[in-house]
């Protein structure tokens, strides 16, 4: 890797040097002069800037170089750890969404269940309530029957009591109204035999 950077060093040296020498031969050309003191100082001229371009470089090479090599080997580091943080960070992302969607279906699955379960116990309660109303009304019914049977046949022994009675009451009426003096005096006289009679 390193030789590959400093073959590519190299040709930008040698792209900037060939760049220099024909800035400085258009220069000269454009100067025109034809006298060799006017030619020699722009040689000079053009190798003092060739060699002040060279130690530039050299030193660029020598103390910068490695510091933006470093700076851009950190950065690139630091590209990759965060492109890799990014992308842990969106698988989390996309485990965390696929279990809220499952937990959402078994939710949704779990609601569905509890109002299967809540229709089934409403059902039940209703049949259980109509059957226990239909066993109260019978209850109802045979206790009203019951009850009915008990006061009729009250009902029935009252009035025969109350005929037995007024049945007397009316006997006693025409038994005295049929009595003379002489009968009542005569029972009067049986009974009392009756009773002194051992």
């Amino acid at each position: 890797m390193s030789v590959r950077r400093s073959h590519a060093f190299a040709s930008v040296l040698a792209v900037a040097l060939v760049a220099l020498v024909a800035v400085a031969t258009a220069a000269l050309a454009a100067e025109g002069g034809d006298g060799s003191e006017g030619a020699e100082g722009a040689w000079l001229s053009l190798l003092f800037s060739v060699v002040n371009f060279s130690i530039f470089v050299f030193l660029l090479r020598k103390y910068a170089w490695p510091a933006v090599k470093d700076f851009l080997a950190r950065r690139h580091v630091e590209v990759a750890e965060a492109m890799a943080a990014a992308e842990k960070a969106r698988l989390e992302a996309e485990a965390i969404r696929a279990e809220f969607t499952q937990k959402e279906a078994a939710l949704e699955e779990t609601r569905r269940r509890m109002l299967d379960e809540l229709r089934r116990g409403a059902e039940a309660d209703r049949q259980k309530a109509l059957a226990d109303a239909a066993a109260a009304g019978e209850r109802l019914k045979s206790e009203a029957s019951r009850q009915a049977e008990h006061d009729l046949a009250r009902a029935r022994r009252e009035l025969r009591a109350e005929a037995a009675r007024l049945a007397t009451d009316i006997a006693e009426r025409e038994a005295r109204a049929k009595l003379t003096d002489a009968d009542r005096a005569r029972l009067l006289r049986e009974f009392v035999e009756g009773i002194a009679k051992p």
